[in-house]
């Protein structure tokens, strides 16, 4: 609809000018017409108490006609209620549809005369006259009776004219003081505008001022800063997933493209250098995909693009993981001990716990001792669920142990070719599921993860699949 004002402090104006516009005008004409009826119900009433005394008087009113010098400004003259000349009244007395007698007021143009009885309105040179007439008992008669009801209708008038300035002003009145107060109540949103005008894809720029009040306002600030939020952590994961990715995939295809390079200049290349070149791209391309396989699932973790929860039981996951483990490191050994009698669930995802739990496993593989066994507990305590891998390695001393959990961190005496994502993923798992990721001394010397989890609160019964 065009003809809406753009701006909502200007509906808003219009709206309640218009309602208070309309409140006002009818709440006045109902008071108007209230006043209305009442003087018209006064003027019904006392015609019907003057005609009341026709019966009584009607010789009388015949005798005043046809002596016209008597007196009256006497006391025979307020036999009708007061009907006297100058008080705007009349009084006539009807045979055969003619006038055959009248007292009071002389009307500005002649009345005809009633063809009914009962009340009537009658309008004639410029005055407005109520009726009533009635039947006599004798004579063939019929008595009516007139009062001039201009000073009613122009009450009316005045009343009206009075409603319509009044409406006049307490509309413009309305409008004024809402157009003032609008500012005041909408200042919270012209905060958020200016707040919004001032964002930009900044990851670290500011958010939406905070509002307290109205609460409507409050809870849009709350639901916009939290949009923001997730847009920003959305951007950073994007951010970070390019930037990590563009520096650690510089090195492998840049020895991918040397060894290709090699292969093209070298044609009569022998056949066991040639194996050794496509042997070390292949080793490059296995680096590249499980880099890009953990920078995605960092992503996603940063991103909280997570499915919905689920209960798992960690018992079996652990079984299943272990097992797994055994066959991708034939030459290690994996011992699994659960200190629980009964079994252990969890609330969260179970493709993020597995994750979690197979790099552990790896980890201790390939930075243990080489033929070397790794520990796997499984304990609870006090609401709370312990998946400690221990391996029987060289260790990282105390102080690189916050570090190892950081993106590409490596230990300096590590013999694999990890990328340094695995303790990063383990670490951002165990705050996606409220829980932590601690790292100590394992009793065999080497390095010890603790994956310490909430245990959910009510456990279900025994045998609840799992995914794998």
């Amino acid at each position: 609809m065009r003809w809406l004002p753009r701006s909502l402090r200007s509906r808003i104006t219009a709206a309640v000018a218009v309602l208070v516009t309309v409140v006002v005008a009818l709440a006045g004409l109902a008071i108007v017409a209230r006043i209305d009826h009442r003087d018209r119900t006064d003027v019904d009433r006392q015609l019907a108490a003057r005609v009341e005394k026709g019966d009584q008087d009607a010789d009388k009113l015949l005798d005043q006609s046809a002596h016209p010098d008597t007196d009256e400004g006497g006391d025979d003259g307020d036999d009708y209620g007061g009907l006297l000349a100058g008080s705007q009244s009349l009084v006539r007395l009807i045979s055969g549809g003619k006038v055959v007698a009248q007292h009071g007021e002389t009307p500005t143009a002649p009345l005809p005369p009633p063809t009914r009885d009962g009340y009537r309105t009658v309008d004639t040179g410029g005055q407005t006259w109520r009726s009533l007439t009635r039947p006599l008992d004798t004579g063939g008669y019929r008595l009516e009776v007139l009062q001039d009801i201009d000073p009613i209708e122009r009450r009316l008038a005045d009343n009206t004219a009075i409603v319509a300035a009044v409406t006049l002003f307490a509309a413009l009145a309305t409008a004024g003081g809402v157009w003032l107060l609008t500012r005041i109540i909408l200042q919270p949103l012209e905060r958020l505008r200016t707040g919004a005008l001032s964002i930009s894809d900044d990851t670290a720029g500011p958010q939406l001022p905070a509002v307290d009040r109205p609460q409507e306002v409050a809870d849009l600030s709350r639901a916009l800063n939290s949009m923001l939020d997730q847009l920003r952590t959305s951007m950073e994961s994007t951010r970070r997933f390019t930037a990590d990715a563009g520096h650690e995939l510089r090195t492998p295809l840049t020895s991918i493209g040397v060894t290709l390079e090699t292969l093209q200049r070298n044609p009569g290349l022998p056949a066991s250098q040639r194996a050794r070149a496509l042997e070390a791209m292949s080793a490059e391309h296995r680096r590249i995909t499980a880099l890009l396989t953990g920078l995605q699932t960092l992503a996603r973790g940063d991103a909280h693009a997570l499915p919905e929860r689920t209960r798992v039981v960690l018992g079996e996951l652990l079984d299943t993981a272990v097992a797994h483990a055994a066959r991708r490191h034939p030459t290690t050994t994996y011992r699994l001990t659960a200190d629980a009698q009964t079994p252990v669930h969890v609330d969260g995802w179970p493709v993020g716990l597995r994750l979690a739990v197979d790099n552990l496993l790896d980890n201790a593989a390939l930075h243990g001792r080489p033929d070397g066994d790794v520990e796997v507990r499984l304990t609870r305590d006090a609401g709370t669920v312990r998946i400690s891998v221990g391996d029987d390695g060289p260790g990282i001393p105390a102080g690189r142990h916050h570090a190892m959990t950081e993106r590409f961190t490596r230990g300096a005496r590590t013999r694999s070719p990890g990328s340094g994502l695995g303790l990063a993923l383990v670490d951002q798992q165990a705050h996606l599921h409220h829980g932590t990721l601690h790292l100590d001394q394992s009793p065999a010397g080497g390095l010890e993860a603790t994956l310490t989890l909430p245990a959910a609160e009510k456990e279900e019964p025994h045998g609840q699949p799992t995914q794998d």
